[in-house]
């Protein structure tokens, strides 16, 4: 019965679903379902904040891209006519609205407050900090810093060639990158000394964060980085796992605010684009560009 039920009732617009006028309308388009069309840009908005797990909000917005991309297929609105010129066009509609350009929105919006790490002491870039700061972290979970142990100029020296060559790295493969140093030069700024000024800075400071840990002062132990240092040793790590992992946390604690303003610019970004985007797509791309090419093809 179940079966036969499906059959009959096919996962498409219901043709009854209309307003008081008579116009159809897309049950789909109705919150809260509708609100899974935007969980990718939400999930993508916070990655700064949450990193990986943000793939987990990619989820729900497939589910509805595809039940809207068959509903389409199944329904025009005013019956049921499977067109295979409908799919086609929504999937297109559905791949640059809701996936390609918002996200390309949310990441302009977070690089283009990135740059508001200028204006601060370090005068790199909000990115910059959390490239070195993620650069610290593998160094220290690498073992560096006991391997340098006694040894600060060393290890700070360490450190800074590490960045160097990553950051000289990305910076002649990255057209971004490459214009901002072009215009921080042209502003009297030396972006190249200023992040080794801040790697030194972070480095060193993980080094008297270490120090402190395994040789604590009476004043340091009322510190918060000695009391996690100690939550860790009770739980039963050992001394060089519980630095690191202090240490890690630490560095995570100084890149928290760049990575709220991060977020903030992603949202601020998508949120003045997320119309436009949607008539850009629909009026230009779809009405007079692909749409009528989609329907020469299938004649």
């Amino acid at each position: 019965m179940i079966v036969n039920s499906l059959k009959q009732r096919p996962f498409c617009a219901d043709t009854t679903n209309k307003d008081a006028q008579g116009q159809y309308r897309d049950p789909l388009m109705k919150w809260p379902l509708r609100g899974a069309a935007f969980t990718n840009e939400i999930g993508e908005g916070l990655r700064p904040l949450i990193g990986s797990s943000a793939n987990l909000f990619w989820a729900p917005v497939f589910l509805y891209i595809g039940a809207d991309i068959y509903d389409k297929y199944k329904n025009d609105g005013k019956e049921h006519s499977p067109n295979s010129r409908r799919l086609i066009k929504q999937a297109c509609f559905q791949g640059l609205a809701s996936i390609t350009l918002p996200l390309v929105a949310i990441k302009a919006g977070q690089n283009i407050f990135s740059l508001f790490g200028l204006l601060n002491k370090s005068k790199i870039t909000y990115s910059a900090e959390e490239n070195i700061a993620n650069l610290a972290k593998t160094f220290v979970a690498n073992g560096n810093m006991r391997a340098y142990h006694n040894k600060e100029a060393e290890c700070t020296e360490k450190f800074k060639d590490i960045v160097k060559n990553n950051l000289e790295f990305r910076k002649n493969k990255n057209f971004i990158t490459k214009s901002l140093s072009k215009i921080q030069k042209m502003l009297n700024i030396n972006p190249e000394q200023n992040l080794q000024n801040y790697a030194e800075n972070i480095i060193r400071d993980l080094i008297e964060a270490r120090k402190s840990m395994l040789n604590p002062s009476d004043e340091f132990k009322s510190n918060k980085l000695y009391t996690n240092f100690i939550k860790a040793l009770e739980a039963g790590e050992t001394k060089s796992v519980a630095t690191k992992s202090v240490l890690t946390k630490m560095l995570d604690s100084k890149m928290l605010n760049s990575k709220i303003i991060k977020t903030i610019g992603g949202f601020i970004a998508v949120g003045f684009a997320i119309n436009p985007i949607d008539k850009f797509v629909e009026n230009v791309v779809i009405d007079k560009f692909l749409g009528p090419k989609i329907d020469n093809f299938r004649k």
